[in-house]
């Protein structure tokens, strides 16, 4: 086992056990901390610097954990000191560690019960509300960061993606700005192209949890993008109660689509709709399929009349009864998970409105109902455009907080 742990300049106070996970720009080890007894989980970041948009990103990823304290949240217990505080380009972030996360525990033979399931996601909404009065968006609530304990206690985690709502919304008008000034269809096409793959493609949701308003690059959306993603988790959930989905090896995701209108359409599509390549795969097909396809009031909230015109080029498709589809759920169940994918914004459930569905009246506790003292508020989401030393000093600065003691 040892000698397929990585060689990581760890203090002796550290032990890494095993490897437990790999993104795209580091991986994560299992460890127990020696001085405390507990199990930790260990993440490390290498060639920090080497790119200003990784290091903008996990310096916010760091700011948004620590400005974050809730029991469904995941917390940063430590962040290393390097060793050269000048010149490092490698950090080791210290983090909680929990048994496993719903990805890996969906995929094994295990089954939930109704109860299991109903806690999971009151904790998961509880964690997502508390966030979102923090001014904090997830955008990127999926099983697999969704971590969760024997005891059936939730982390959210994962904050790679994430942005404070005053951040985001400056990156928007920024983008509207300097290159949405045409109006012209054939301009506004290739300015979406570039502010999408500037804002959108690599930082907002896997496509399977991904938002309706995301999907169809809306310049400007909310909160509600998590609670659709949140909706998307509670599907999965539900298919791991035995009376849903009976074999293990059947359960899926509610909506696996293979292509994405208009940032990864499939290229082998021949068919046309609305002028894009469309396929039977389409991540807005596979959605109507089940919900059925939106009614005008639905589309209210579409501001690209492109976009528009994509939608309503779909057949017209009744929704599905759930019931169908999770023969074993109760109507509560049920209820919430049409309210929670609802296809627009402005109708979707709130995350107030979720906690007083009746399917968590018996199971309510305060202590995770609390809600944020102060919103976030970041110098990164002030300033545009921080040189690579005024980063690397910010970061310092981030590590220096998590050493005080």
């Amino acid at each position: 086992m040892a000698s397929s742990l990585p060689n990581w300049e760890l203090p002796p106070r550290y032990q890494l056990t095993r490897k437990i996970g790999q993104g795209t720009y580091g991986s994560v080890c299992e460890a127990n901390d020696l001085q405390t007894g507990e199990k930790v989980a260990i993440k490390s970041i290498k060639a920090l610097f080497d790119q200003q948009v990784v290091a903008t990103r996990m310096l916010r990823e760091i700011s948004i954990m620590r400005s974050l304290n809730h029991p469904t949240i995941i917390k940063i217990k430590k962040i290393l000191m390097p060793s050269q505080p000048e010149f490092f380009n490698t950090v080791y972030i210290v983090m909680e560690h929990a048994d496993s996360d719903l990805k890996k525990l969906a995929r094994s033979s295990t089954f939930l019960d109704h109860t299991h399931v109903k806690f999971l996601m009151y904790q998961a909404i509880c964690g997502c509300r508390y966030m979102h009065s923090a001014n904090i968006f997830h955008r990127d609530i999926k099983p697999g960061n969704i971590l969760i304990n024997s005891d059936c206690s939730l982390k959210i985690c994962d904050f790679g993606l994430s942005r404070s709502y005053q951040g985001l919304n400056k990156s928007f008008q920024n983008a509207a700005n300097n290159q949405l000034e045409s109006n012209e269809i054939a301009g506004r096409e290739r300015d979406f192209k570039k502010v999408t793959k500037r804002i959108l493609t690599d930082h907002v949701a896997t496509r399977w949890y991904r938002a309706p308003e995301v999907i169809l690059l809306e310049k400007e959306y909310g909160k509600e993008i998590d609670i659709w993603s949140l909706g998307c988790v509670f599907a999965e959930l539900l298919g791991m109660i035995s009376d849903n989905i009976s074999q293990y090896l059947e359960r899926a995701p509610l909506f696996p689509g293979k292509s994405c209108f208009p940032l990864s359409p499939d290229p082998s599509a021949t068919n046309q709709r609305g002028g894009y390549p469309s396929s039977n795969n389409d991540q807005l097909n596979m959605i109507f399929r089940i919900i059925g396809t939106p009614s005008d009031d639905d589309c209210s909230f579409i501001s690209d009349p492109r976009a528009l015109n994509y939608v309503r080029s779909f057949p017209i498709n009744e929704p599905v009864d759930l019931r169908e589809l999770y023969p074993g759920s109760t109507p509560e169940e049920l209820n919430l998970l049409l309210r929670l994918l609802t296809f627009s914004p402005i109708n979707r459930i709130t995350l107030d409105q979720a906690l007083e569905h009746p399917y968590f009246r018996d199971i309510r506790r305060p202590e995770l109902e609390s809600l944020a003292s102060v919103p976030a508020d970041f110098i990164f989401d002030r300033e545009e455009d921080l040189d690579m030393q005024t980063l690397r000093d910010l970061f310092r600065r981030e590590i220096e907080r998590y050493n005080d003691n």
